[in-house]
């Protein structure tokens, strides 16, 4: 008799064992997908976010062109700016002339009130890419260290100049160079050797989003 409720004993403890251990790894995975759910909420709402300062920072350039005169085309995804006129060199050259100089005064401040029109905004724009180009039959191998001086020299002249939010406004330039790579054959030499704007906006990782 003792003998049978011992085992009864044994295996109403060893049930009740599994059964709190079950218990645990539900409570673990109900915890683990409201986590989740947070997460996937919190990531779709940053990005809604991030995409508004986008849009809104892309559009107020495009009306301070449109105001500004400067025949232009922005591309609404990635900002990157294609100018018809304004900053174009002279074959092998990356001197830059009193009239790119004149375009500069009214293209930069647009420009620097657009990305720190508020907080959002500031923050959405890791770096403003001034990026050079050359033109294929350009620099005889050294196409790449051309278009790099010719954003090199329009990065020096913006620090010269005067305008809003100057000092946080250089903290986020590049110049950066693509040489011959994206010449376009349809466009004459002299539209290819340029220098072109562009946006590198901040990525968000989950470690971020859930730090706030």
């Amino acid at each position: 008799m003792d003998t049978f409720l011992e085992q009864s004993e044994e295996q109403i403890d060893e049930t009740g064992t599994w059964l709190s251990i079950g218990d645990l790894m539900a409570g673990l995975l109900m915890v683990f997908a409201l986590f989740l759910i947070v997460t996937l909420a919190r990531l779709y709402e940053y990005q809604e976010q991030s995409k508004s300062n986008r849009i809104v920072i892309i559009e107020e350039i495009q009306k301070g062109l449109d105001e500004a005169g400067i025949k232009s085309k922005v591309d609404l995804q990635t900002g990157s700016l294609a100018l018809t006129e304004g900053l174009n060199f002279s074959e092998n050259s990356y001197a830059i002339n009193d009239a790119s100089k004149l375009f500069l005064k009214k293209l930069i401040p647009i420009y620097s009130q657009a990305i720190f029109l508020n907080d959002g905004t500031s923050e959405e724009v890791l770096h403003l890419v001034i990026e050079g180009h050359a033109d294929a039959g350009e620099g005889k191998g050294k196409a790449m260290s051309l278009s790099l001086s010719r954003a090199e020299v329009v990065t020096t002249y913006i620090e010269k100049m005067t305008f809003p939010y100057k000092g946080r406004f250089i903290d986020k330039v590049l110049p950066a160079a693509r040489g011959n790579l994206d010449a376009d054959p349809k466009l004459s030499s002299y539209k290819n050797r340029k220098v072109v704007f562009r946006f590198e906006f901040k990525s968000r990782d989950l470690t971020e989003m859930m730090g706030k």
